[in-house]
């Protein structure tokens, strides 16, 4: 009757001592919002810094932060146009894609293979760039091979002068592929 008294209250003890240490635990859940940790949502040396994006805020954090002035959104359009180019031809029935992308459109201009209808062809470049740029983007398409160099020669020429406008040349171009549809 002893032995298994003291079975009982061996158990009892070292139940209760792992239950202790569990709520002692200095590790605590990452996913309960008591424990935040900001600190380590800004650390951009982080190698999975580059996974996942996230941010949490508070409405006071977002109001302290924003006493001052609105921070602007940014599209960074090179790594946009280069986003939509490389998507596109990932398809092989493209052979060249030429993007550029403004502040308000998207002018794509590409050369595809008989595989691919004309319709085809420029509903897909069209619905990948409307998968990757924000929605009140105007998207242009054509498969007018010389409308890729007429953008290429867009883009470098604003690159020689910052001080072009780009307005009426860009029109020119968004002209012209409307004309081939």
């Amino acid at each position: 009757m002893k032995k298994g008294f003291g079975i009982i209250l061996l158990s009892l003890v070292i139940t209760l001592a792992a239950c202790a240490t569990d709520q002692n635990n200095s590790d605590s859940d990452p996913l309960d919002p008591k424990n935040r940790n900001p600190e380590m949502e800004s650390n951009t040396n982080s190698p999975s810094r580059d996974q996942l994006g996230f941010v949490r805020y508070t409405q006071d954090e977002f109001n302290q932060d924003n006493t001052s002035e609105p921070k602007e959104i940014h599209v960074d359009r090179e790594e946009m146009a280069d986003m939509i180019t490389r998507i596109l031809l990932q398809n092989p029935d493209f052979k060249e894609v030429a993007t550029l992308v403004t502040d308000e459109e998207a002018l794509i201009a590409f050369e595809a293979s008989d595989n691919l209808s004309k319709e085809m062809a420029i509903d897909n470049a069209e619905k990948t760039a409307m998968s990757v740029l924000p929605g009140y983007y105007t998207i242009h398409a054509s498969n007018n091979r010389s409308l890729i160099q007429n953008i290429e020669t867009l883009h470098y020429s604003v690159m020689e002068n910052e001080d072009v406008d780009t307005g009426p040349l860009v029109q020119e171009i968004v002209d012209t592929m409307k004309k081939d549809d």
